[in-house]
């Protein structure tokens, strides 16, 4: 993500042993989704941090970015296909995505037995996802 975005600024932060039995494809595909939403709809001059934090029974990972909060009745669903903010509803992005990068996120998490949740104030926007581990 650092190679495909030179112009952001994108800081990860490790905490613990962070290994465990999942799709490596999807865990970056799940990952590349959170990182580039955040850098699409996070202030420009501030970094993306994405933070990963182990614990015994599971993996937790959150990406967060600064910028304009969003609104709890987006938040509510965010992780829907095809939806997206009041002023781009029914709108591809620059890339020509129609707004599925978030629901992809949801979907390899339920899949990994996970789950992932967002939050967002007037300070930061903060995607979390939590992974069980696997033996």
């Amino acid at each position: 993500m650092r190679a495909a975005h030179p112009d952001h600024q994108i800081d990860l932060v490790r905490v613990g042993d962070s290994k465990g039995v999942w799709d490596g494809r999807r865990l970056e595909q799940l990952l590349g989704n959170l990182v580039l939403n955040a850098i699409k709809y996070g202030a420009p001059d501030s970094p993306v941090r994405v933070v990963v934090t182990a614990a015994d029974e599971e993996v937790r990972f959150e990406v967060k970015n600064s910028g304009v909060a969003i609104e709890q009745q987006t938040l509510d669903r965010i992780f829907e296909p095809l939806r997206r903010g009041p002023d781009q509803e029914n709108k591809y992005d620059a890339d020509g995505n129609p707004g599925l990068g978030l629901y992809i996120a949801r979907e390899v998490t339920k899949a990994h037995g996970g789950d992932v949740e967002a939050r967002s104030d007037e300070a930061e926007t903060v995607f979390t996802v939590r992974l069980p581990r696997h033996q």
